[in-house]
């Protein structure tokens, strides 16, 4: 028993870093798929789809199934709940009151709509984030990279803490395919140009696999 607690607490602490590789098992950016149904809603633009993570990875064969990764990433978010029961119809669980979330970005409506480019990405175990390859990092699991406090949030379904399932990187590069936003402030206009979590920051993402709730938030410098 012993044995075991040490690999799986080795494991969850590795350092492993996701990159572009053609045929990797994960992506960023994307489209819902077909059989996907969005949380109903009334955030301004509504949810972006994020990515795609792959449980057939064997750093991933501890979650419970595949999972679209979906987050309004443009507004003044805290805490997202997601109840993953039906993994193709989560549910929010919190917030309750989307209608009231604001955002930095003036423009934005309800019918607000921004997708990204596909890009598959493979992962491997690197040494870290450091000040030499910060912005040459897509994203991360295995250990978080916090850009402020440490912040371990709890299910709301099962009171436990959850577990860091992965975190991605402003400066990942990943192109928007389409927006339908329009920023009388040009200068805004270019953080709908490509993937950023408020401008500089990062979308951190936690799982706790027997209640499938999954939480997403973003800290920036």
């Amino acid at each position: 028993m012993n044995f075991l607690k040490k690999l799986f607490t080795s494991q969850k602490e590795l350092n492993l870093e996701f990159y572009q590789c053609e045929n990797g098992l994960h992506k960023l950016g994307g489209k819902f798929p077909s059989n996907f149904i969005i949380p109903k809603n009334d955030f301004l633009s509504g949810f972006q789809y994020v990515g795609f993570i792959n449980k057939g990875d064997n750093y991933f064969d501890w979650i419970p199934f595949d999972i679209h990764l979906i987050c309004p990433i443009y507004l003044d978010i805290e805490n997202v709940f997601l109840d993953y029961s039906n993994p193709f119809a989560p549910i929010i669980i919190e917030p309750k009151n989307t209608s009231e979330i604001t955002s930095a970005f003036d423009d934005l409506e309800k019918n607000s709509i921004v997708e990204f480019q596909e890009t598959k990405l493979s992962i491997r175990e690197f040494e870290g984030i450091t000040d030499d390859n910060e912005f040459d990092i897509l994203g991360v699991a295995g250990k978080a990279n916090f850009l402020q406090h440490e912040d371990i949030p709890i299910c709301p379904k099962s009171g436990k803490k959850m577990r860091f399932l992965c975190q991605f990187l402003t400066f990942n590069n990943i192109a928007t395919e389409f927006t339908n936003v329009e920023c009388e402030d040009k200068y805004m206009q270019q953080y709908f140009e490509h993937m950023n979590f408020w401008c500089d920051g990062s979308l951190y993402v936690f799982i706790e696999p027997e209640s499938k709730t999954l939480c997403y938030y973003i800290q920036n410098t």
